[in-house]
């Protein structure tokens, strides 16, 4: 693990998101609150801090829940240090996805689990973490950002299932049909919901069902298969990006070499030989 100090930040306004992944091993977090949910994850090492009344001590896989205005503090619990990500949740946030799956709780929704281990949910949080962290990743964002906070509630506020219900093949349908007709913008959510007639979250889980795939991920291969023809006829990789919807030519880059292994200028050199 490394043994530097460092810390990156972000903040996504239209979630009402803020997102931190640090290392620390000799800085010590002083008593404070936030005004927002914070969920995050120990990666590696381990930390401890004291919220409501006891000291906690992460490993590797904790999850970590503070409710909104709950004091704590923390710092590396030995000289290793601790890897670890954050996710700050506007309440207004959490209120609006519940209410877009079809939960009802109340406005103040209280985590009980101060630290907990949960493999599933750990997943559901490293999920939304690295779509905050991922440039250009609106529809991803939503959907794991719902995918955890549902998780959140169902796994530590004892929020009963969502009911989703089995919509038609044809609301499905215009859903995909408006991925592939515009693969290259910054498609939402709620542009999907609106041509699906469908609820956000009804309509992630759906679509996953009838196609494989949720739609960021569905998204993702669409854009890639059409960057792959674009690189064969020839086009410039920066002008690939664009069109296919990548904030740059490096995000394709990294994009297009994990799918397929190969950078996008290898993979042209090889098409224009072939």
């Amino acid at each position: 693990m490394d043994t530097g100090e460092w810390i990156t930040v972000g903040m996504d306004r239209r979630f009402g998101v803020e997102r931190l992944r640090a290392h620390f091993t000799a800085h010590s977090y002083e008593r404070h609150a936030h005004e927002t949910y914070a969920v995050g994850l120990t990666e590696a090492g381990s930390q401890s801090f004291h919220c409501r009344g006891a000291v906690h001590r992460t490993r590797p896989g904790s999850i970590i829940t503070f409710n909104p205005t709950e004091l704590h503090d923390g710092h590396a619990t030995g000289a290793e240090g601790f890897l670890y990500r954050m996710l700050y949740i506007e309440p207004q946030t959490v209120v609006s996805v519940l209410d877009d799956a079809g939960i009802r709780l109340p406005w103040d929704m209280a985590l009980p689990a101060t630290l907990s281990e949960d493999p599933a949910l750990a997943r559901l949080i490293a999920d939304a973490a690295r779509a905050f962290a991922e440039p250009g990743a609106t529809l991803a964002r939503s959907e794991t950002l719902a995918a955890m906070v549902v998780g959140l509630a169902r796994r530590q506020a004892g929020a009963p299932a969502p009911r989703t219900g089995h919509p038609g093949d044809a609301a499905l349908a215009r859903a995909r049909d408006h991925l592939h007709a515009h693969l290259g913008d910054d498609i939402t959510a709620e542009d999907l919901a609106d041509v699906a007639g469908l609820s956000r979250f009804h309509l992630s889980r759906s679509f996953a069902r009838r196609y494989g795939a949720a739609p960021a991920t569905y998204l993702r291969w669409i854009r890639l298969e059409r960057a792959k023809r674009l690189l064969a006829a020839g086009e410039p990789a920066a002008q690939v990006a664009a069109a296919t919807g990548f904030t740059d030519q490096a995000h394709l880059t990294r994009r297009f070499k994990g799918a397929y292994g190969v950078t996008p200028a290898r993979f042209q050199r090889a098409a224009r030989a072939a």
